[in-house]
């Protein structure tokens, strides 16, 4: 495996990367990857707002299916987005 990961990788284990889920090379690749590709650190960030502002509604606690559904409706509008440009 490469220090960088893909933007593949990037978009499929983004909350990995968001939680502390991964290793020291893990994340310094993650952090080059997105200091260099604007469309996966707009897609880090979307995730970023979005678990944040599931978690400031009243009541609601993410559980991680809801943060799976949340990433898979993300990556179908980023998948969509980049059909448009």
């Amino acid at each position: 495996m490469s220090l960088i990961p893909s933007c593949k990788d990037v978009t499929e284990h983004a909350s990995d990367y968001l939680e502390r889920n991964l290793t020291f090379r893990e994340r310094l690749g993650y952090r080059i990857h997105l200091f260099i590709c604007v469309s996966c650190r707009r897609y880090v960030t979307q995730l970023k707002l979005t678990i944040a502002t599931l978690a400031k509604m009243p009541g609601a606690s993410p559980q991680p299916a809801t943060e799976k559904e949340v990433q898979d409706i993300v990556a179908h509008l980023h998948q969509h987005t980049e059909k448009k440009d």
